[in-house]
């Protein structure tokens, strides 16, 4: 008795194509979702970065700094920037003004704040000119749908980010 053993091992070309077709679809789903993951995290990173000044310019105007104490601190908002100053109106001409650009893909997409400006009073740290209703700011990536809105309320605290 002759045993016959098949030495053509292998897989067909059929079933190669199969295997590589679901590889390349799972690392197509896993690229489009890592690329949304960054766009929700600049988002997150500018809205923290921005409450971060909002806080600063408020504790500023509460307890004053070394060479303007009692004054009062605001932050003047731009589609691609917003502006740190001092004093109860924003001034394009102040040297003393400090911008901070948002990243490339972020702006401002609305801003119902009268003037796009916030301003802490001195003492109080609360809104001047507080106006229910009018007071959220929003931020989106142009690359994407995705939006955030930021709700102060007249102490100027961050109350909601949805």
């Amino acid at each position: 008795m002759k045993k016959i053993f098949n030495s053509e091992r292998g897989f067909t070309l059929v079933e190669l194509g199969i295997v590589f077709g679901i590889i390349a679809l799972l690392f197509g789903f896993a690229t489009i979702n890592l690329v949304n993951v960054q766009k929700v995290t600049s988002i997150n990173s500018a809205i923290d970065t921005l409450v971060s000044d909002m806080k600063s310019q408020q504790t500023k105007a509460m307890v004053g700094t070394g060479s303007v104490a009692g004054e009062s601190f605001g932050m003047y908002f731009q589609s691609d920037r917003y502006i740190l100053f001092t004093g109860t109106t924003y001034s394009s001409t102040n040297s003393s003004n400090f911008t901070i650009m948002l990243g490339s893909s972020i702006q401002f997409a609305n801003s119902t704040f009268p003037d796009n400006t916030i301003v802490f009073l001195r003492q109080s740290g609360e809104l001047s000119g507080f106006i229910d209703e009018r007071n959220t700011i929003a931020i989106q990536n142009t690359q994407g749908l995705n939006k955030k809105t930021i709700t102060v309320n007249r102490y100027g605290v961050v109350t909601k980010v949805n």
